[in-house]
């Protein structure tokens, strides 16, 4: 929408403040009765009365002759004709077959659930919206068609918030209900085209214009009514059918495109925004177009849609917008399994209890909304309580810590597999742990403990860091491999023991960390060699230079462990204890499924942890080489990203291989840098071929920063860009402004002897 480019946000929150003050206004004077009449010899008498109680109490029944609504003569209200029903009333004059006549006082206080429906979740809506709206104008700019997002928050509250003047026959409630109901989902559909309209996918409607012609169209058909009131119905029906399409035609866009990619952004714009209207579209719009009898009232169905503000404010507080992998796993599994509950308690409710629908739906609600929460309650006292739930020897991620503490203490390859078979024998509590090693150039290989020299050779050679097999009494992991040696693991159970999943995951996490730290290590002394070398002095490694290594080590140990254990742990701990449940399980059936879930679960875990081993050590960079290894992470990005990357990488003959991973390891952080903090709508990277080097090129036209304070600062990963330049004597140009983006260029020649390493702001 071409005019929402313009600055009119304040103008549009004025009139959303005055249409809603003034059908909440409309809602509040005249209390909703919802009493359908049918006319006998000139006569209207009560047909169907929907809040019972209250008529009982009042004295009103099936039957009672109408003679008056607001004092006014029911003969004398035309649209009675075409109409015949009361929907709001303050004062009624009501003859009862005996001939008394009775005039009746209605106050919110006698139908407090219409008081609540009609007005105070309204409002509540209200006040919810207008707040989120503002929240986003104002802090989050950056998000793309954020101003389309908005605008589309705020029709759905005023859609919402006007169905009760809607309701009372109010015109001008008709007509700010029924465009605003018309206007949401063309909105959505903008809000997605445009959030896409940069990729290269495009959405399946490319002229939207005659969309837009819809509202109109609606306003003009609400005018005739309020003229010819006899169309009464069909025009509300012709609503009804425009709004079913109009919807209709995003479920089918989205589910297409996610069906095609399977982007996450995809999935979280169908829960957040899409979901909320099912009911209100299930449950009231079909049936009333069909069968002219909704299953559940249109009040109860539009109670969903205060999702949408809330998923917006649950977006926003993860600062994840279109990015929640972890969360949605999570909604989807506790609402299905809540859900599940949630009916067949109902059921067993409704064959035991005589209850009306309004009722059931109402016990329905309370009981999902309590079994939700009580999910989430569980997983929280759940990892409180692991020590108790899952092992009896205590806290394995405790005591992952130690080990890798003990093993942090080791300076040489030596030391470390040394101590790490000393801990995992400790740990696990088995007498024979064995380090086999090959040696690439002698095809030799070597055991620390004879006993395990009749492994097949085949068995081991394709396991990967981090996978653990077993082989008969034999459990097998690769420790390590570099360019000279390759390590693996091999602990002998002699049938005796079986490994719980919890001491498989941490022994897992363990040799991932320990591969880690020997890839360190190897570039480690590959330095000190070279100080040695250049200093031919003292062939002691000198104090500053331990110093030094312990706190990165130290700083790197820290920020590995805390991500293992804020996430794969997490997980599998989870998976444990899901598998802990399905042992219990007496039914077949429900355990196969159990179990396909569980696997399903599991094989995503490893997918997510070979790809962050990946990120630590890119085997991609040695399978297929550093061109492809680029295409292939700028593909992963685009993914992810808001914005439009444009990236050329020239192809690299570079005889150094840490060069080749440092290049690698620059342009990763550039991408990171990009996709957390750039806000960018656009992103150009390039690598090019220079004599005897090469130069990284990266523009953006993001948020930016101030170059007067970076080089005191850690921010956007700048400090460890400009260390793995200064590490190969390279040279570093930034220019960037707040809110005018970054350009950033860095020249690095192979072989450079001399340390020509500067960084320049502009």
């Amino acid at each position: 929408m071409k005019f929402l480019k313009y600055n009119l946000f304040w103008p549009l929150i004025c009139i959303y403040i005055i249409g809603g003050i003034y059908v909440l206004y409309v809602s509040y004077a005249t209390p909703f009765i919802n009493i359908d009449l049918k006319k006998q010899e000139e006569e209207w008498k009560i047909e169907s009365i929907s809040y019972k109680d209250w008529a009982n109490e009042a004295g009103i029944s099936i039957g009672d002759r109408i003679f008056k609504i607001d004092n006014i003569p029911i003969n004398n209200i035309v649209s009675i004709e075409y109409n015949p029903s009361i929907r709001g009333a303050t004062e009624l004059t009501v003859q009862k077959p005996s001939g008394i006549i009775l005039n009746i006082f209605v106050k919110h206080k006698d139908i407090p659930y219409q008081f609540f429906m009609h007005f105070i979740f309204p409002s509540i809506y209200f006040m919810l919206a207008l707040c989120v709206a503002i929240y986003l104008h104002c802090y989050k700019k950056g998000i793309r068609n954020i101003n389309i997002l908005v605008f589309f928050i705020l029709t759905v509250a005023l859609a919402y918030i006007s169905s009760g003047a809607s309701s009372r026959a109010d015109n001008i409630g008709i007509i700010i209900n029924s465009v605003c109901l018309i206007s949401c989902p063309i909105l959505l559909l903008s809000f997605f085209n445009n959030y896409y309209v940069s990729s290269k996918n495009k959405l399946l409607i490319k002229n939207k214009t005659f969309l837009y012609v819809i509202p109109l169209f609606t306003i003009i058909l609400c005018i005739v009514r309020i003229v010819y009131p006899e169309i009464g119905s069909i025009s509300s029906t012709i609503v009804l059918i425009l709004f079913l399409l109009l919807l209709v035609i995003n479920l089918i866009i989205l589910l297409y495109w996610y069906t095609k990619h399977k982007v996450a952004q995809l999935r979280a714009l169908f829960l957040g925004l899409i979901v909320p209207f099912l009911p209100f579209l299930l449950l009231f719009v079909l049936p009333e177009i069909l069968l002219k009898q909704p299953f559940i009232a249109a009040d109860i169905c539009a109670l969903f849609l205060l999702l949408i503000p809330f998923n917006i404010i649950f977006l926003q507080l993860t600062e994840r917008l279109f990015d929640l992998d972890y969360h949605i796993s999570r909604v989807r599994y506790y609402f299905t399994m809540a859900s599940f509950f949630t009916c067949w308690l109902v059921v067993g409710i409704y064959f035991m209890n005589d209850l009306s629908l309004t009722k059931l739906v109402w016990i329905a609600l309370f009981i999902f909304a309590s079994m939700f929460i009580f999910f989430y309650l569980k997983e929280k006292v759940d990892y409180r309580g692991r020590k108790i739930l899952f092992t009896t020897k205590g806290n394995h991620i405790h005591k992952l810590y130690q080990t890798i503490q003990k093993l942090s203490t080791s300076y040489h390859v030596d030391q470390i597999l040394q101590k790490l078979t000393e801990e995992v024998s400790k740990h696990l509590e088995v007498q024979e742990v064995t380090v086999v090693t090959y040696e690439f150039e002698t095809n030799h290989f070597q055991f620390t403990n004879d006993q395990v020299s009749f492994i097949e050779i085949s068995k081991i050679q394709s396991i990967a860091v981090g996978n653990i097999i077993k082989h008969e009494n034999l459990y097998i992991a690769l420790i390590h491999q570099d360019a000279k040696y390759k390590r693996w693991l091999v602990i002998d159970s002699h049938k005796s023991i079986r490994l719980k999943a919890e001491e498989l995951l941490w022994l897992e996490l363990l040799l991932i960390y320990t591969n880690t730290l020997l890839e360190s290590m190897k570039v480690i002394e590959e330095l000190v060699n070279e100080l040695q070398q250049q200093q031919r002095v003292n062939t002691a490694e000198p104090m500053w230079l331990k110093k030094l290594i312990w706190m990165r080590v130290e700083e790197e140990k820290f920020q590995f462990a805390q991500e293992l254990h804020d996430t794969f742990l997490q997980e599998h701990l989870h998976i444990a204890r899901q598998m802990s449940l399905v042992n219990f399980e007496k039914d077949p059936i429900a355990a196969r499924v159990s179990l396909v879930s569980l696997q399903e679960q599991f094989i995503r875990s490893i997918n997510n942890l070979r790809t962050y081993c990946e990120t630590l050590k890119p085997t991609l960079l040695t399978n297929i080489g550093l061109h492809a290894a680029l295409e292939r992470l700028a593909e992963r990005t685009e993914e992810r990203a808001t914005f439009t990357l444009t990236t050329s990488f020239d192809r690299l003959y570079l005889e150094d291989e840490q060069l080749t991973l440092m290049i690698y390891r620059i342009i990763q952080e550039l991408l990171n840098n990009a996709l957390k903090h750039s806000l960018a709508s656009n992103v150009e990277l390039t690598l090019q071929e220079c004599d005897n080097g090469f130069v990284i090129t990266y523009n953006d036209d993001g948020v930016g920063f101030d170059t007067n304070t970076i080089q005191h600062s850690e921010s956007l990963g700048i400090q460890g860009i400009r260390e793995k330049t200064e590490a190969f004597n390279g040279h570093i140009t930034l220019e960037s402004e707040p809110n005018k983006g970054l350009n950033m260029q860095i020249t690095i020649y192979e072989g450079s002897d001399e340390f020509d390493f500067s960084f320049n702001n502009r």
